[in-house]
Formats: C-alpha cells, structure tokens, sequence
C-alpha cells in the first residue's frame, strides 16, 4: 500500500513545524488504516534542540505532549522522501522552491495566511499559532482523506 508521507517545515523545529506534526498525529488517530508518515524539521535548526517551553504547554492543553520531540534540521533527503511539504510562510515556500526546484510541486502553505514564528512572545501567542495550524492540519487531512479514499 502506497504511503503518503507528510512533512511539516518552520525555521527551527521548537515550535511551529512540531506543533503541526503532533496535531495531525493526534488528529489522524481518528481516521483508520491511514498510511500517513508525518514529520517535522526546521530551515535553520539545530538538531536535537528541545522544543519551546510554550509550545509543550499549549499542546498539554490539548492532550498532547510533545516534550520528547528533538528538532531535526532540513535536508535533501527529506524533501525527496516526502509527499507533501508544508511550510508556515510564503518567505518558506519561496526559499524551499528556490533550494529544491525539482521539488517545487509539493511544496506548499499549511495555511491561507502566513502563521508567524510565535518564539519570543507571550502564551496568548503561542495559542493562537497552535489554533492557526490545528486549523491547517485538519483542512488538509479532509483533503488527503478524499484523495486516498477514491
């Protein structure tokens, strides 16, 4: 069975891309037998960096922990393995079709509006963001559900 993998992009893999990935794991738990991967990495990340402070507490809040994630920063490899890449930003998407033009269609935007790097600001924030990609996610499972189901 073909599976479909799915990568979610931000600048550094503490905040934006994980919080993506763990949202759209903990929403895929609700659509069954779904052969979806899904990852996250950052532009400009460090490998093994915790994530944010904020953004493990405004996903507790969502029954989600994810204190065990470690950043991973972005290759190559990763583009090529995946199916679909999202980023948080136009600049993102930009810069990822400029680095790998012949990955240029399956890059895109998780969201209609640019979901902006919360790190630094307040919890509020940090909320917001994760609304903006719970949001996201869930628009582009419908999306993926409809097209695997066919």
């Amino acid at each position: 069975k073909m599976i479909v993998k799915i990568l979610f992009v931000c600048s550094g893999n503490t905040c934006r891309s994980p919080m993506a990935e763990y949202l759209f794991k903990d929403i895929l738990r609700d659509y069954n037998n779904m052969n979806i991967e899904v990852i996250s990495a950052g532009i400009f990340a460090i490998d093994e960096s915790e994530p944010s402070f904020y953004s493990v507490e405004v996903m507790k809040e969502k029954g989600i922990d994810i204190s065990s994630h470690r950043s991973r920063r972005l290759n190559r490899k990763l583009i090529e393995d995946s199916s679909f890449i999202f980023t948080m930003t136009d600049e993102q998407v930009e810069l990822l079709r400029k680095m790998y033009p012949e990955f240029s269609y399956k890059i895109f935007k998780l969201a209609s509006e640019d979901i902006e790097d919360p790190f630094g600001e307040s919890i509020e924030k940090y909320r917001e963001v994760r609304d903006k990609i719970e949001k996201g996610v869930k628009d582009i499972l419908k999306n993926i559900y409809v097209r695997v189901e066919k």
